[in-house]
């Protein structure tokens, strides 16, 4: 799973980078995160252990985030959180 993570890491961090409008980054990254979890298909449990290394990965890029860029990070960190919760249903 690490390969993928690292993809949509890569991923996410180039779309932190770029200059267009943070929703639009916000829903690319979003579709990345979706990408990430297609693998996983309908199995709750791997979705649920992907979603989380994923939301440790972003917290350890928590000393990289420079201040402008700090909004975007949580932005996806709130989709990764909402999709976990909807996991809980």
């Amino acid at each position: 799973m690490s390969s993928r993570l690292d993809t949509c890491l890569e991923a996410l961090r180039l779309l932190a980078r770029s200059s267009e409008l943070e929703a639009t980054r916000l829903m690319t990254a979003e579709l990345r995160v979706r990408e990430f979890l297609a693998p996983a298909g309908s199995n709750r449990a791997v979705q649920r252990a992907a979603l989380e290394e994923l939301a440790s990965a972003i917290d350890r890029e928590a000393p990289f985030k420079p201040e402008g860029r700090a909004s975007f990070w949580q932005g996806v960190m709130d989709f990764v959180d909402q999709q976990l919760v909807q996991l809980e249903d």
